[in-house]
């Protein structure tokens, strides 16, 4: 995905809003990630003293499981980012800062967008906040049924204590 910027920074302009949908073509990505193809880019570049700086937005859609009942759904991911627009880029800094290159007045986000999804994955989903999970002994979706296990189930380490409480 190629940003042109070259009429921006001839400009007296002091930002430039970009809002793209644009589609990964790397299908090992897509089939590592359970990523949806389309993408939504949105971002704003800014003039500050003698650089430029990018804060975005990438939002994507990925396949997940939830955490707790185990269902698929459709989990809308939403990360930010800001990037600094340099003519060369920096291997030797140790800066978390991410630096994106301007080559021939445009910047290609492509890997930055890769790497950015990477990094805002889900590690724990759910599919709803107030979801109920399954039940630890008969394993149903008590978000779809009722569970038909007894009330009385304690975990037996604790039944000599029981005893304790029927003296």
């Amino acid at each position: 995905m190629l940003i042109k910027l070259k009429e921006f920074l001839s400009s007296d302009q002091l930002s430039y809003r970009v809002s793209e949908k644009f589609v990964i073509d790397d299908e090992d990505f897509l089939l590592k990630t359970h990523l949806d193809k389309s993408i939504v880019f949105s971002g704003e570049f800014y003039k500050v003293d003698e650089s430029v700086i990018l804060n975005g937005t990438v939002m994507y859609t990925v396949e997940d499981k939830c955490a707790r009942c185990l269902d698929e759904f459709d989990n809308k991911v939403e990360a930010k980012f800001e990037a600094l627009i340099v003519k060369q880029l920096d291997e030797d800094s140790e800066s978390d800062e991410i630096q994106l290159k301007l080559t021939d007045g445009c910047v290609d986000l492509q890997e930055t967008i890769k790497q950015i999804i990477y990094l805002s994955m889900p590690m724990k989903s759910l599919c709803s906040k107030d979801c109920k999970g399954i039940c630890p002994n008969c394993g149903v979706n008590l978000n779809n049924d009722n569970c038909k296990c007894e009330d009385n189930l304690t975990d037996p380490r604790f039944d000599k204590l029981r005893d304790l409480l029927k003296d």
